[in-house]
């Protein structure tokens, strides 16, 4: 009797082992819900700016602006352009956080940000000037604040310090896009 029990309890020591074993094969990487939502949400806010970039590009106004950029106005367009070349990179740049932490990124937008793209797509001349400045301070209010709870309280490491670093460009893009729908 008293080696079944032996046998018994070295089986189920090799079964603990085993068990815990198998938690290797788990990656390393797996995130927090919270920093899980903040990929989802950045990635779908920073498609939507490309986006919108492209049809400011191609639909905006391109006279300058009242407003100033570093002694020199700003068109429809040209911000436009500059959305979707900073954005591109922030896109990129999370896309290879992202495939670190092995979390897949949305390849399409939203519902509710393909809508807002669809407006802005049947808009024209003025109207659509009106609109995507509008578009632009509403998103990047939503995007800093995005940011800022993430660069606070995220839990992964990485995505904070990007979170942190993207930060700056994010409040300049707001601004500007402030001072863009006031004229």
């Amino acid at each position: 009797m008293k080696k079944l029990s032996v046998i018994f309890i070295l089986l189920c020591g090799m079964a603990v082992v085993s068990c815990n074993d198998d938690d290797d094969n788990q990656p390393n990487n797996v995130l927090p819900e919270n920093d899980r939502m903040f990929v989802m949400n950045a990635a779908d806010g920073g498609m939507f700016e490309v986006k919108a970039g492209e049809l400011a590009v191609s639909k905006g106004d391109s006279t300058k602006t009242g407003m100033v950029m570093a002694g020199d106005s700003m068109s429809i367009k040209s911000f436009g352009q500059m959305m979707i070349t900073d954005h591109t990179k922030a896109n990129n740049e999370l896309k290879t956080i992202a495939d670190r932490k092995q979390v897949s990124i949305p390849t399409t937008l939203s519902e509710a940000k393909q809508k807002m793209i669809d407006s802005l797509s049947a808009a024209s001349g003025a109207a659509f000037n009106t609109m995507y400045t509008r578009m632009m301070v509403s998103s990047h209010r939503e995007t800093v604040a995005l940011f800022e709870k993430e660069s606070g309280s995220g839990q992964d490491a990485d995505l904070k310090s990007w979170a942190t670093a993207t930060l700056p460009t994010l409040k300049h893009h707001l601004e500007m896009a402030e001072m863009m729908h006031d004229q």
